[in-house]
Formats: C-alpha cells, structure tokens, sequence
C-alpha cells in the first residue's frame, strides 16, 4: 500500500504523507527548535521575520502530522519531581522562620511608632508645650572626670619622673603642679640617691 522506489527496498507510507495522519510527537531537538520558532514569532517586531518563523513552525508540525495549535500544545512530560533531602528543607524551614521573625519585628516596630504617635498627639492636645520639655544645656559647663583613685600632685610628680623621660613641662601640666616645682622635686630627689 505504499510507494515504492526505484529499489525495493525504501517503502514510504501514506501515513508520513498526509493530513489525517496520528501524531507521532516531537523529538527533544524538535521539540526545542519548535518553541523556538514560536518564541522568535511571537517576540519578532519584524513582519518578514515574524511570517518566516511561522511558516517555519507550521512546516515543522507538518512534519509530524499535527497543525500549528496541536503541535504547541504537545509537550514532553514534566520532569518528576524531586523530593527535598533533609538538609534543603531545613534550610527552607529557617530561611521561612527569618523572614517571620523579620517580618513580626517590622510589625511591632510599627505599632511602637503608632503608640508613640498617638501619646504624642495626645499630649499636644493636654497642652504640652514644647518649650517646658527642654532640659537645660550644659553647653557652657565644662565638666571634668575626677577619679577617686588620683593621686597626690607631688607623689604623682616623683613617679613620673623616676620611671619616665617626660620633660618637666609636661609634668607639670598632667600633675597641675607648677614647673619650678617639678625642677626642685627632681633635684630633692637627685641628692636622695
């Protein structure tokens, strides 16, 4: 029942060649080249372009005895699902239990700001006055760090100038002692020795 060639050998049938033909399905390279085509048709800003790959699909699904629509609508079989190991969950589980604890702690701040909000408003209606809220400055105050463990300004002196090389002005502004006073404390201590 089918066409024979000049040997004997090659036989076509008439399945291969016509319309009604059952659908045989893609091959994977088909399969790719198809959504291809159909990708180029659709995405193309080109008429020409966009024509060519149409025609080009049309002849590809012909080939395997389906129109245009059945032939994108054919698919191959998703790939089975693969079951999450131990490890991919548990990451999944605390990457989830971040972003809820990111997600809460957006949530009360949030509520904080609307609480404070709502007593400040509440506030300025009482009739809080800005001005009366104001500590006093201390710009103009200077304040200096008295430690309980400090020193006497002359045994002070005498330690440094036993274990440093500190020239006398120096130690006399850390001791506050004047700078005669340190010449004359060295000069005690030298005939001590």
């Amino acid at each position: 029942m089918g066409f024979t060639s000049g040997r004997g050998d090659c036989r076509l049938g008439f399945s291969r060649l016509g319309r009604g033909a059952i659908p045989t399905g893609f091959a994977e390279a088909d399969q790719t080249r198809f959504r291809s085509l159909l990708a180029l048709a659709a995405g193309s800003s080109y008429d020409g372009e966009r024509e060519a790959a149409l025609a080009a699909a049309r002849r590809l699904a012909a080939r395997h005895g389906m129109s245009l629509s059945e032939a994108a609508r054919w698919g191959r079989e998703p790939d089975p699902v693969r079951e999450e190991t131990p490890f991919e969950r548990m990451r999944r589980a605390r990457a989830a239990a971040r972003a809820h604890a990111f997600r809460e702690s957006e949530r009360r701040a949030e509520e904080d700001r609307n609480r404070f909000r709502a007593a400040w408003e509440d506030a300025l209606r009482r009739g809080l006055d800005r001005e009366d809220d104001r500590r006093p400055s201390r710009a103009g105050q200077s304040f200096m760090w008295r430690s309980r463990r400090r020193l006497e300004p002359v045994q002070h002196a005498t330690v440094l100038l036993n274990e440093t090389r500190l020239p006398f002005s120096e130690i006399a502004e850390i001791t506050g002692l004047d700078r005669y006073d340190v010449v004359g404390l060295k000069l005690k201590l030298r005939a001590a020795v």
